[in-house]
């Protein structure tokens, strides 16, 4: 019984690292590469820490709906904000 939890668990935790890895992937795209690799483990934790966190307040189907999206925004808010920083970074070395 223990292992289908864990097993459980895990899953969910890579659903919402891979919803907060999308925008990631949007932003590599849009922005040539450039800030994209600081971006990538923030991008799959805020998935995940923003999912984890709206699914433990709501307990219900809704409540899993939304922490997908929130997962997804958490993403875009976070590949967007480490890529500006990487950018500003590599301009002001040049």
């Amino acid at each position: 019984m223990m292992l289908w939890e864990t097993l459980g668990l895990l899953s969910v935790l890579a659903l919402w690292g891979a919803c907060g890895l999308l925008p990631w992937c949007l932003a590599l795209i849009a922005g040539r590469g450039r800030g994209a690799l600081v971006a990538l483990p923030m991008a799959a934790i805020a998935g995940m820490a923003g999912g984890l966190l709206v699914a433990a307040l709501a307990k219900d189907g809704a409540g899993f709906a939304v922490s997908v999206l929130v997962a997804i925004a958490a993403g875009t808010l976070v590949s967007i904000l480490a890529s500006r920083y990487r950018r500003k970074d590599l301009v002001a070395d040049v």
